[in-house]
């Protein structure tokens, strides 16, 4: 978008005879349109505009603003709204909502900055991602993009702009180490706002033998095939004395977690089991478990992540003490009862099979 001194234009309908102006520093613009990038407006070479600063947008950036725009309202609607008091430019405005189409990298500390600014000004700021983004769905640097709403849990926004459509992949949720989740379509802001307020069905997941069975097959085979951190979780659990191919049952009852907790949730719940011994401190056994496993807690768009992290270890103890294995006394641990770690994987599979799907 430019100005040109009366109102602001979009380059997909610019005139190639009229001059246009950048919105903040006021220069001169430069109307680029082709036959291969999106039509876009530029500063001349070595501007220090801050929108001249930043990284170039690439083709599906500009024509993703441009079909977000109506997606949302065009006449309502700003678009490269500059926020002086945080420094910051958000796609587009809304309301009080920033709408960020994220095609690029970013760091999450860079990610935290941008919407603590937003939030400074009480603007609330929904980040929608682009296609590469979409086919690393499940990794770190999708992850810190999870929003969490109650009526669908655990969600993130991709565009699709050959579609033209907003994609919601939301109740993400890890069974037994793998990423599940719905998914849903829409071509308008108002058709979202309504999903949010009235989702339909929510799928409950649940865990299953054969779903534990292949996790474990899983951790068998990366010790067999010397996988550096594997080996680092079983060596943890031989100064224990324990067998990480051998954890208890009570590792497997529960196999469905938050995107927070992720496919590391049973290697965390083993590595909790080998730490209870008589007298340690649960915020001694909580931390070392988070620390071997990396949990990262830092979701910007999250309200304290760490407590689903809290939660999760709560619900573990709470087994250990339902089933009379242990007491807690001012926050240490007293053993009741030995909490039966097996020899091998083989041993343990054979008490699996005579279980059958009651543990589940």
């Amino acid at each position: 978008m430019a100005s040109d001194k009366e109102n602001l234009v979009s380059a997909s309908v610019a005139k190639d005879n009229q001059k246009y102006y950048c919105p903040i520093c006021k220069k001169e613009l430069i109307l680029k349109r082709g036959n291969i990038n999106a039509p876009h407006f530029a500063h001349s070479k070595n501007s220090q505009c801050v929108i001249a600063m930043e990284d170039g947008e690439s083709n599906e950036h500009l024509t993703g603003k441009e079909q977000l725009l109506n997606f949302i309202d065009k006449r309502n609607t700003h678009v490269e709204k500059y926020l002086p008091e945080i420094n910051q430019r958000p796609d587009l405005m809304y309301r009080n909502i920033a709408f960020e189409f994220q095609c690029s990298p970013i760091s999450r500390k860079r990610l935290e900055q941008r919407i603590d600014g937003y939030r400074k000004l009480h603007i609330k700021s929904l980040w929608i991602l682009g296609i590469n983004y979409r086919k690393s769905f499940g990794s770190d640097s999708v992850n810190k993009f999870y929003y969490y709403i109650d009526s669908i849990g655990f969600v993130i926004f991709f565009w699709l702009v050959n579609e033209r459509k907003i994609e919601v992949r939301y109740n993400c949720q890890y069974v037994c180490g793998k990423l599940m989740y719905q998914r849903i379509t829409f071509d308008k802001l108002g058709q979202l706002l309504r999903f949010i307020h009235n989702p339909g069905t929510i799928v409950k997941y649940k865990s299953s033998m054969h779903g534990v069975l292949s996790q474990l097959n899983r951790i068998e085979n990366q010790i067999f095939y010397h996988n550096k951190q594997m080996l680092k979780w079983q060596n943890v659990c031989y100064n224990q004395h324990h067998n990480i191919s051998g954890s208890p049952i009570v590792c497997d009852i529960k196999q469905v977690t938050t995107p927070i907790m992720g496919k590391k949730y049973l290697i965390w719940k083993i590595l909790v089991l080998s730490s209870i011994k008589e007298h340690v401190e649960l915020r001694d056994v909580f931390e070392f478990a988070n620390q071997m496993v990396g949990l990262q807690t830092n979701y910007p768009l999250v309200h304290n992540a760490t407590q689903y992290i809290k939660d999760e270890f709560k619900l573990l103890i709470m087994q250990l003490i339902t089933k009379r294995k242990i007491q807690i006394n001012n926050g240490r641990v007293h053993i009741i009862d030995e909490i039966k770690w097996f020899d091998d994987y083989y041993q343990k599979l054979n008490e699996l099979s005579t279980q059958n799907n009651t543990i589940f």
